[in-house]
C-alpha cells in the first residue's frame, strides 16, 4: 500500500440514500447495527458511520480504541455538537474531533486532537500503531480488514512477497498466520519503519531482509532474473501509480504486475489483488489478470469491505496459480 491515499474511489454511479434522516438518529441507528464490532473484545478499530450509505453524505467516523475520528468533506458547516454529545452517549471516548477536508484542519470536539498522536488498536487480536488525525491516512485501511482475515488464514507456511506493503498490515496478517517468510516492499522508508513498529507490537520477527525501499518495477524483473520464488503475492498499488522512468503506467497497471507476479509464483500460490479503481468493471480487472498470466492464475476467492463499509466498495480477488 504505497499511497495513504488510494483507499479514495469513484462513486459515480452509487445511489446515496434517497432521505436524510436526523443526524443524532442516524448515528443511533449505525451504532445499533455495528453492535457486533462493539461487543468484539479483540477488535477496536472500525467505522461507526458511513455517511454516503447511512444518510449523511460527506459525513465519515471511525473508531481507533478510545478516539473518534470524524471526517467532513463538505464545506457546509457540521452539527459538531450533536455530533460530540450523541457519541459521548454511546462510547468511552477520551478524545473527539473533526478532520475537515476541505480546510485541512482538526477541530477538537472533546478532548485534545494533535495530528501526531500515536495509539495503539488492534483488529482480530493484531496490534497495529496508528495516526488518527494524521493528515492523509492513519496508516491502516480499515476496509481491509476481511482480507486482512483471509490472508491470516491462508499463509501458513508459504513464502509472501508483499509489493506497495505501505505499513506492512497485509503482511503482518500473513506473518501472524504463520507465513514461513514475509518480504515488504515500498517506495516510501517513513512506511517500512512503521511496518517495523508494528512488526514489534505483534512479537514477530523483523530485520532488513524484510522490509525492502525501492521501485517496484525494478524490483520485480530483478528478483525474476534471481530466480525468486514466492509462495503467495500481495498486490495493493495505488489508483495511479506514479510515472517511471519516463513512462506513466495505466491506472493500477495489473497488466504488467500481474506477469511479474505469475513469473515469481510457485504453482499453487495464489496472489491476492486489490481492486481500487472504478473505471473498469470487476469483470474487466479479472480479465486483464487472467490475460497477463497467460491463464495460469484463476479466481480463487472474492472478498470486499465489511459491514461497517455498507456500500460494500472494496473489490478483491484472489487467484491461484495452476
Amino acid at each position: 500500500m504505497v499511497d495513504p491515499g488510494h483507499r479514495s474511489r469513484d462513486l459515480a454511479g452509487m445511489n446515496p440514500c434517497e432521505s436524510a434522516p436526523d443526524l443524532e438518529h442516524a448515528l443511533r441507528e449505525a451504532w445499533s447495527r455495528r453492535q457486533p464490532l462493539h461487543d468484539d473484545p479483540d477488535i477496536d478499530v472500525y467505522r461507526i458511520f458511513h455517511g454516503y450509505t447511512e444518510g449523511q453524505n460527506g459525513l465519515d467516523i471511525e473508531k481507533f480504541g478510545p478516539v473518534a475520528r470524524i471526517v467532513w468533506k463538505n464545506e457546509e458547516n457540521l452539527e459538531a455538537e450533536t455530533l460530540r454529545r450523541t457519541l459521548m452517549e454511546l462510547g468511552d471516548f477520551e478524545t473527539i474531533a473533526v478532520r475537515q477536508t476541505q480546510r485541512r484542519t482538526v477541530e477538537p470536539l472533546h478532548g485534545e486532537a494533535p495530528e501526531e498522536v500515536e495509539i495503539d488498536v488492534q483488529e482480530h487480536g493484531l496490534r497495529f500503531r496508528v495516526r488518527p488525525f494524521a493528515d492523509e491516512n492513519s496508516g491502516l485501511f480499515l476496509d481491509a480488514r476481511p482480507a486482512r482475515q483471509w490472508i491470516r488464514e491462508h499463509s501458513e507456511g508459504r513464502r509472501v512477497l508483499n509489493l506497495f506493503a505501505y505499513t506492512g498490515s497485509l503482511g503482518i496478517a500473513a506473518a501472524a498466520g504463520g507465513a514461513q517468510t514475509v518480504v515488504h516492499v515500498d517506495g516510501k522508508r517513513n512506511a517500512l519503519e512503521r511496518a517495523r513498529v508494528n512488526h514489534t507490537l505483534n512479537e514477530l520477527s523483523v530485520d532488513d531482509r524484510s522490509l525492502l525501499r525501492g521501485n517496484i518495477y525494478t524490483h520485480l524483473p530483478r528478483a525474476v532474473r534471481q530466480g525468486q520464488r514466492f509462495d503467495a503475492v500481495i498486490l495493493d498499488p495505488p489508483p495511479q501509480l506514479p510515472r517511471i522512468k519516463g513512462r506513466r503506467p495505466q491506472g493500477q497497471d495489473f497488466a504488467t504486475l500481474a506477469r511479474f507476479a505469475t513469473d515469481l509464483l510457485e504453482d499453487e500460490g495464489w496472489v491476492l489483488c486489490f481492486f481500487n479503481r472504478y473505471d473498469k468493471s470487476l469483470e474487466r480487472y479479472e480479465q486483464e489478470v487472467a490475460d497477463a498470466s497467460a491463464g495460469k492464475l484463476q479466481p480463487l476467492w472474492r472478498g470486499t469491505s465489511g459491514d461497517d463499509f455498507p456500500e460494500g466498495g472494496l473489490r478483491v480477488t484472489a487467484w491461484i496459480k495452476r
